[in-house]
């Protein structure tokens, strides 16, 4: 879908003769360009790539067999490494446990090129809503999240290409608002996480172009300023990600303090994790576990795996319940020297059951 660009994609298009459907015509934007070519197209998986991205081997393959393991999923994604002009890598997206609530009121987890939808899911959420500029793939993700499954698999699928003139990178502020918007008409929160996350990068961003083109005597004070602000930045994204995640992160690591859903029906959770031996800091590891207002069974967990059955004083009624896991013990690994991680962390949790009255 080609809004009547002038320079060789015409050409380049024409080299694919019956293998590529090319359209070159005015539209309404990239939201419209996206529900057009759906429209058009025919097959039952789903999925649309911008100009600078590209699809890796095997690509379509991987998607075609996650949808064959999990047909019940309305939407995969894989992983998505970033590139320059040049096609360097900038990074590969770490992979998310895909969570609703994560999604609305944290950030967008789902790489767009690397994401693949059902026609009959595109079709129940209403496609791409085209009143947005910014931030319609995060708006389709949350309402196709709301539909059903999302499913996350390891392979990188797709390349995605940033630099400063790319639509997402020159937003601003605008983008910023665009965001919020979709963050309150989807979420229950004024103030999420992800507003803070993505002001503070949104104000990084600004920022930084304007003292880095400071000359003379103002530079040494101009470079302090850009160090301040990607290290305040870098505090408020970790602050963020940490509420975002309701303190579980996508890396196994678990916080001092830990919310998770308990599913309507559920008369114990199994919980699954480690307590890694190699950080003394946290030896010795208690954890309570406290389910609204009360405290449903305290726990020893020594160095090493652990799993426990917490039984609730009751079986749960509605879905999206929280019980709360506190440690008694944690570190922040940059401050014991061991890295840059300034995340305060407690113990592995790598897994949760809820085991569900029948």
């Amino acid at each position: 879908m080609d809004a009547g660009s002038n320079d060789e994609t015409h050409d380049v298009a024409a080299e694919f003769g019956g293998r590529l459907r090319y359209i070159s015509e005015p539209d309404r934007g990239q939201s419209h360009a996206i529900n057009k070519g759906w429209r058009m197209a025919n097959g039952e998986i789903l999925g649309w790539l911008c100009a600078d991205d590209t699809l890796l081997p095997d690509a379509v393959q991987e998607i075609v067999d996650a949808f064959a393991i999990h047909p019940t999923a309305v939407c995969v994604f894989g992983g998505c490494e970033a590139i320059d002009l040049h096609g360097a890598s900038l990074g590969v997206s770490g992979l998310c446990r895909p969570d609703t609530w994560k999604l609305i009121h944290g950030f967008d987890y789902v790489p767009q090129p690397s994401a693949f939808a059902t026609r009959g899911a595109i079709e129940a959420v209403g496609f791409v809503d085209e009143s947005l500029y910014w931030g319609m793939d995060w708006d389709l993700f949350i309402r196709l999240s709301k539909l059903g499954q999302l499913i996350a698999i390891a392979p990188i699928l797709s390349q995605a290409r940033i630099y400063p003139e790319t639509k997402t990178q020159s937003g601003g502020i605008r983008r910023w608002r665009e965001l919020v918007r979709i963050m309150r008409d989807h979420g229950e929160m004024r103030y999420p996480p992800g507003y803070f996350l993505y002001g503070a990068e949104t104000l990084r961003d600004v920022a930084k172009p304007f003292f880095e083109r400071r000359r003379g005597p103002a530079a040494y004070v101009s470079k302090r300023i850009v160090a301040g602000l990607e290290s305040a930045s870098e505090r408020v994204r970790v602050a963020c990600l940490a509420r975002a995640g309701r303190g579980w992160f996508d890396d196994g690591w678990a916080g001092p303090s830990v919310s998770v859903d308990v599913p309507s029906g559920a008369e114990s959770m199994t919980v699954r994790g480690r307590v890694p031996p190699e950080h003394p800091e946290v030896s010795s590891q208690e954890l309570t576990f406290t389910f609204q207002g009360e405290v449903l069974a305290t726990v020893q967990a020594a160095p090493g795996p652990f799993s426990f059955d917490v039984m609730m004083s009751k079986p749960t009624a509605i879905n999206g319940a929280l019980m709360k896991i506190t440690a008694s013990r944690s570190f922040v690994p940059k401050r014991s020297g061991l890295n840059g991680d300034a995340r305060r962390l407690a113990y592995y949790l790598d897994d949760l059951e809820a085991n569900v009255a029948v």
